[in-house]
């Protein structure tokens, strides 16, 4: 739990000055000080960065009245809906939560090789 808080609050917070790659340095830092099993690392790396980047969408969104959203559904094929907004929240959070679990999960690995 306290991983997931630190990687929370630190993504977060370099996110709003940084670009996303921030993620990647951050998740292994963070994952090689915390002991943790290697699947645990990427399950929980995966579900710090996918909700902030879900939350985040979600703010966004909601700042333009959820309009982008539901265009951007439109365009990858989502039936004409006044929903939308809520898939492509669900989305956007996947490719980041990728990255940081297969980060997260290289910090485990380097702090097994050393």
């Amino acid at each position: 739990m306290k991983m997931y808080i630190v990687l929370c609050v630190t993504i977060f917070t370099a996110q709003l000055v940084l670009p996303w790659w921030i993620i990647i340095p951050i998740s292994v830092i963070v994952s090689y000080l915390f002991n943790e099993k290697p699947w645990k690392a990427f399950i929980i790396c995966f579900a710090a960065i996918y909700c902030v980047w879900a939350l985040y969408s979600l703010y966004l969104s909601y700042l333009n009245g959820h309009i982008l959203a539901n265009r951007i559904g439109l365009l990858l094929g989502l039936p004409e809906s006044s929903f939308n907004w809520i898939w492509m929240t669900l989305i956007s959070g996947i490719p980041g939560g990728l990255v940081a679990g297969f980060a997260g999960l290289s910090g485990q690995y380097i702090r097994k090789a050393f």
